[in-house]
């Protein structure tokens, strides 16, 4: 239903707008120098879709049908206008890429060139041939009627299609407040201006020689493009048009012997460039405002963005920044101006680290990363840094735009809670989750060089009589003194693990001979029967110790720690295994 609502109000509008044409535009009995409908159907194609042609058909025969046309001359201009409804359409579709809200001057060109002037030569051709088959018009003047026609289809196209487009498309308030006055004295202006030209009234309280000129209409159409939007200006055109027509019409004003000298040649040159002029004028203003309020929003934005922003020239020199850059680096904007931003480099990194940074910076146009820099004060912290190339339409380099911010503190937090998940809280030793990476990491070395390595369990005897009678605090405070003997008696590439409770385990890498391994497991032992003094309270315990080795003990993970765990219980309950 929507549909069918539609289509039957396209057909009345383009009925409507022919009446327009045919009664104001009428420059003989064969042909028209202004034709809006054309304008009517390529909107409602561009925004509808080829779904409307059939309606484009019914009000061009309509039409016809209103004025008594021949059923010749009908069927060709039926056929023709639908016919440039639809190429205008699919030229626009396919090569214009066309911004319907008309907020680039090359949108309101292509809308013209492809939607008007190229397919309304299908028009020109179709409809005359029509008009001659009818014996309507003779040969010896077809060619004056099918330009003619065509000036009226493309006029129609290019003062109809815009208007119509820009009041569709936009989205943002038409009336607005602030510039109530000035719209109201450019209304008035305008139409006193209108009718003076163009219908021969005479100005309240001025006394004229002659009727202003076409020169006084430029000024106003400047004057509503550059200060009062698109829509504003589509209403100014609007009513100068109208005001045109009417006088045209009325054979009074500027163009009233136009019809008969020219065949409203100078019309038609006004007519576009009144379409024309005033329309790209308002698109032009409008794209300036809207850069203007973007570069404005932008320069809001760094203002207040807690991000660094420091934008420096084609040669790498400091032009702006924001003032978060000055709480970041302690540097004032007028002290870092014309500078090299090396002045932040930290000497943290190597000659390589930037050249790799200037290489892809070089290839892409792009480099983000992680860079230690230093403050003014000397302090050096750790930047997220994102850096852009902005480039001319030439690509050449303009400018490039460094936003960073400072992660020192959230990165020293990571690495915290990443050590965490991987150490004991109360030892600082590897856990079991670190401890079964490194066995892992041993294990692959072990197999790809044939080597071999070793794995003990050990388990403290008499620990829980201490933890009962002294405490938890004394507990803890035995443990740690453990871990501490256990690392003094290890290699650097060796790990000390502490598993929970009074468990730890050693890895120990690169094992020559099994003597190696029972001599450090004999140390281990007796460094576990020093007496521990903690506080006030002297601490005797002991030791139980498994060992597996491997391949000697198992190929995998499992079987080593399981082996390992198996010759530690043994060992706590009397029953250990010499291996040496």
């Amino acid at each position: 239903m929507p549909y069918i609502a539609k289509s039957a109000g396209l057909v009345i509008a383009y009925l409507a707008l022919a009446k327009i044409g045919l009664v104001f535009g009428a420059v003989s009995s064969s042909a028209t120098i202004f034709w809006p409908p054309g304008g009517l159907v390529l909107v409602a194609l561009l925004l509808g879709g080829g779904r409307y042609l059939p309606a484009v058909f019914l009000g061009a025969y309509l039409t016809t049908v209103m004025i008594h046309a021949p059923l010749i001359f009908a069927a060709a201009f039926s056929v023709g206008a639908t016919l440039k409804a639809y190429v205008g359409y699919s030229l626009i579709r396919r090569y214009g890429n066309l911004d319907l809200s008309l907020s680039r001057l090359r949108d309101l060109y292509l809308l013209i060139l492809l939607g008007g002037v190229v397919p309304s030569l299908i028009s020109a051709v179709l409809s005359p041939l029509g008009l001659l088959a009818s014996g309507m018009v003779t040969r010896d003047i077809l060619h004056d009627v099918m330009w003619q026609w065509w000036r009226a289809d493309v006029l129609g196209i290019a003062f109809v299609a815009p208007i119509i487009l820009v009041f569709a498309r936009q989205q943002s308030r038409f009336f607005k407040v602030r510039r109530t006055w000035e719209m109201g004295a450019l209304w008035v202006l305008s139409f006193v201006v209108g009718q003076n030209i163009f219908l021969g009234w005479r100005l309240p309280g001025i006394t004229l020689n002659e009727p202003l000129g076409l020169t006084w209409v430029y000024p106003l159409l400047i004057w509503a493009g550059l200060r009062t939007g698109r829509r504003n200006t589509a209403l100014i055109q609007v009513m100068f048009m109208t005001q045109v027509l009417a006088g045209a019409y009325l054979q009074t004003g500027y163009f009233a012997d136009d019809f008969v000298r020219y065949g409203m040649a100078n019309f038609w040159l006004f007519a576009m460039l009144l379409a024309v002029a005033g329309m790209a004028l308002s698109i032009l203003s409008t794209a300036q405002r809207k850069a203007m309020h973007q570069i404005a929003l932008n320069a809001k934005v760094s203002a207040v963005s807690s991000d660094g922003i420091v934008i420096v020239g084609a040669d790498n020199r400091i032009e702006e920044t924001n003032p978060a850059f000055t709480t970041l680096t302690g540097y004032t904007r007028e002290e870092v101006l014309g500078k090299d931003p090396r002045l932040l480099a930290s000497g943290k990194h190597e000659r390589e680290f930037y050249a790799d940074m200037w290489q892809v910076l070089l290839a892409t146009g792009h480099w983000e990363g992680e860079i230690w820099n230093r403050r003014k004060d000397g302090e050096a912290y750790l930047e997220q840094l994102s850096i852009h190339t902005l480039k001319d339409a030439q690509g050449k380099v303009v400018n490039r735009i460094g936003i960073f911010s400072d992660i020192t503190q959230m990165k020293a937090e990571q690495e915290t809670v990443a050590h965490h998940a991987q150490h004991d809280f109360l030892t600082g030793l590897p856990n079991r989750l670190l401890f079964r990476d490194r066995f892992n990491q041993q294990l692959a070395v072990a197999k790809r060089y044939s080597k071999k390595f070793a794995v003990m369990y050990i388990d403290l005897d008499r620990f829980k009589p201490v933890n009962d009678t002294l405490g938890h605090q004394v507990g803890d405070q035995l443990l740690m003194a453990v871990a501490d003997r256990l690392k003094s008696l290890v290699r650097e590439i060796d790990t000390v693990s502490r598993f929970g409770g009074d468990e730890f385990a050693i890895l120990v890498s690169e094992v020559m001979t099994q003597k190696d391994v029972t001599n450090l497991a004999e140390k281990i032992q007796a460094a576990l029967r020093q007496p521990f003094v903690l506080e006030s309270h002297t601490v005797n315990i002991s030791g139980s110790l498994g060992i597996a080795i491997y391949p000697d003990d198992g190929f995998d993970m499992e079987t080593i720690l399981n082996n390992a765990d198996t010759a530690m219980y043994q060992a706590k309950h009397g029953d250990a295994r010499d291996r040496g």
